[in-house]
């Protein structure tokens, strides 16, 4: 049980869009990933998906709904089912608690955009903590 110190840990990830496991709770991960950019429509069909923006902005598009847009400090659970597209501003922090295992693309088909990483998260190394 040690603290994680997110500030370090975001200065020693360089990919987007490819969350890191900070902590887990009870049965689910606290992740964090950097986001720049248009990432894939996708949706959770089996869990919500919680997103706390810690710094920038993400605009959450959502299927059939108005987009959302969250600046710093802001936060949304998207319910599960619910078709989404994160996009972000260069720089942009976020913050993710979801069901351990669970894929970061959803139910997306990656062959159109091999770009995307296919992960249920990273765990930190012993440095970035």
């Amino acid at each position: 049980m040690l603290p994680v110190d997110l500030n370090r840990a975001y200065e020693r990830s360089d990919e987007i869009f490819s969350p890191r496991i900070a902590a887990m709770v009870n049965d689910h991960d606290v992740k964090f990933a950097k986001l720049e950019g248009e990432y894939v429509w996708h949706a959770h069909q089996d869990t919500d998906e919680f997103f706390l923006v810690l710094a920038r902005e993400l605009v959450l598009e959502l299927e059939g709904r108005a987009a959302v847009r969250l600046g710093s400090l802001q936060l949304i659970t998207v319910p599960a089912g619910q078709r989404h597209r994160p996009t972000a501003t260069p720089g942009t922090r976020v913050l993710f608690i979801e069901p351990h295992g669970t894929l970061n693309s959803g139910d997306a088909d990656l062959s159109e955009d091999p770009w995307a990483p296919l992960t249920t998260g990273v765990a930190l190394d012993d440095g970035a903590a």
